[in-house]
């Protein structure tokens, strides 16, 4: 037998969860992107500065210390011809840096994110809402239920009611139903009984 799921009830659990997940990961959603757009712009600024100001950094070097006398006009010539590629390397080196502390800062905070806890207000809210099929597949995610619902339960769980878990919770309940059927112990096999004797009229014999 096709186990289906009703469309209108699949649509209004993903929706009661996402807006659940919307509220509770707004604000760190919010901090996440003041601070990357934060470190782009102190980047962006730093690169701007460099390629603009270097030359003239390089060269005040050379006058202030003295180098340009000691290396001789040919070096310093050589050294200003080619110094671009100089602050580009330092600019790469500075973008690399930048883009991997916000990866990584990212990963943490995601990984915080996920194992945040779900207040009492809003789980209650959301199990108001959600139909028994979903809160079955909550049931299935939250399996330590001795500690409390996390962020990343309700991610999980989303993701579970989009991939058609309800389903297959249901076929593997009427499937465990069948196996108990089928251990049930069986009656014993009737064995045919032999015929009743009938009493028939005797043949007559030569002694009656």
């Amino acid at each position: 037998m096709m186990i289906t799921q009703n469309t209108a009830d699949l649509r209004k659990d993903a929706y009661l969860l996402g807006n659940t997940l919307l509220r509770l990961a707004l604000p760190r959603l919010l901090i996440r992107v003041t601070v990357v757009l934060t470190i782009l712009a102190v980047l962006l600024y730093c690169v701007q500065t460099i390629l603009a100001r270097g030359k003239s950094w390089l060269e005040f070097s050379f006058n202030a210390t003295g180098l340009a006398e000691v290396l001789g006009r040919t070096v310093v010539d050589f050294v200003m011809q080619y110094q671009k590629y100089f602050w580009w390397a330092i600019v790469v080196t500075l973008a690399l840096i930048a883009l991997n502390l916000i990866s990584s800062w990212l990963k943490g905070s995601l990984r915080r994110g996920r194992s945040a806890l779900v207040p009492l207000s809003e789980t209650r809210k959301l199990f108001a809402g959600l139909s028994v099929e979903a809160l079955e597949v909550l049931s299935w995610v939250w399996k330590d239920q001795s500690a409390p619902l996390t962020v990343g339960n309700l991610q999980t769980t989303l993701a579970q009611v989009r991939s058609g878990r309800v389903r297959k919770i249901a076929l593997a309940r009427e499937q465990k139903a069948a196996l108990e059927q089928a251990l049930l112990p069986k009656a014993p096999p009737t064995e045919p009984q032999p015929p009743k004797n009938i009493d028939t009229p005797r043949r007559p014999t030569m002694l009656a």
